[in-house]
């Protein structure tokens, strides 16, 4: 293939990409930080005045009794009085948030998922709202956008050695000169970190459209949650003692009778790369028979784990943060520079 039509690739398919990829990258800059942003968006819910000991066993007794019918997880936990317990509720058509005093069990705040903040922006970033059409249509566009950085590798090939090593000059005399140095050291210096956040993405979008079409095809019925005849707080103190290095961070308890509870949790000697919701142990909900740790080392667990950074402290998330702003930065100039063409 000629330079020329590599050249034409890189241009239109960044140009058919350039709206959503400026989209994707600033509200996935923003979600770098969703820990952070969910704890000041719910801060009155998210930390209260205790210090009496965690009781989960009562918080999940008044969940179940106020909520039956509803796919019960519980998303944050920890030994911590002063933490509210934060249960997910969800059922085909509905998720809700349920903010539960650690000690008492009793329930502080009811609110539907669709009214956070931090979630409408992980809606938009990931489907547009839109449902399976969104879903889609984000696949699509993180296809081309990998399409436009590997073929902006292939016309910049020869200059990549100069621009890292600033030996090309940065132009900045002239508005078109100016954006013209920008699009290239902003492409050349963010490309391997570029094609790490858009392939993680678009195979995380390939789940969630698969996700989505088995789910349509699927019927869909209400939740009917069994009776818990354990003590989740007696499981993970046994669970402590068995597993030091292994620490819970989701609970999922069963939808069917004869279902296991699920928590899931990081080893801690384990690759920091891998997600924290991918090693698991399954408890029985009548004996309190704990299953053996299964440690899951697959692909799906990288690629969240390096996409969500769930890893990172405060300088890495920055440092993420940054590259995501880089896919908008190549959008605009992109454009300009295009337009500015297409104009002389």
């Amino acid at each position: 293939m000629s330079a020329k039509k590599v050249y034409q690739i890189h241009k239109w398919s960044g140009l058919l990409a350039g709206l959503f990829i400026l989209l994707m990258g600033v509200t996935g800059s923003i979600l770098v930080f969703h820990e952070e942003l969910e704890a000041l968006e719910y801060r009155k819910e998210w930390t209260i005045p205790n210090n009496k000991a965690v009781r989960i066993d009562r918080a999940l007794k008044t969940v179940i009794a106020k909520f039956p019918g509803w796919d019960i997880r519980l998303q944050r936990f920890s030994s911590r009085p002063t933490h509210t317990l934060i249960f997910q509720l969800r059922r085909p058509d509905a998720r809700l948030i349920i903010f539960v005093h650690p000690s008492q069990g009793n329930i502080i705040k009811v609110m539907d998922q669709k009214d956070g903040k931090v979630y409408w922006i992980l809606k938009l970033h990931y489907s547009l709202h839109s449902g399976i059409i969104g879903e889609s249509l984000i696949l699509l566009v993180g296809l081309t956008f990998i399409l436009s950085l590997v073929t902006g590798l292939i016309v910049y090939r020869k200059a990549l050695l100069d621009i890292l090593t600033f030996k090309t000059r940065f132009l900045k005399k002239r508005k078109r000169s100016l954006v013209s140095s920008l699009h290239r050291y902003v492409g050349v210096w963010a490309l391997v970190f570029n094609l790490l956040i858009v392939l993680t993405g678009t195979v995380i979008s390939f789940e969630i459209v698969k996700s989505g079409i088995k789910n349509k095809s699927a019927i869909t019925s209400l939740p009917d949650t069994p009776k818990i005849g354990i003590s989740v707080d007696q499981i993970l103190k046994e669970l402590h003692m068995k597993q030091p290095d292994f620490n819970p961070s989701y609970i999922r308890f069963p939808t069917l009778k004869g279902n296991p509870i699920i928590i899931a949790g990081k080893v801690t000697d384990e690759a920091i790369l891998y997600s924290k919701f991918y090693n698991t142990v399954s408890v029985s909900p009548v004996s309190g028979e704990v299953s053996a740790l299964q440690i899951t080392k697959s692909l799906s667990s990288l690629v969240r784990g390096i996409h969500f950074v769930e890893y990172g402290n405060l300088w890495i998330k920055l440092f993420f943060c940054l590259v995501g702003i880089s896919g908008p930065v190549l959008s605009i100039s992109g454009f300009l520079l295009w337009k500015w063409k297409k104009k002389a």
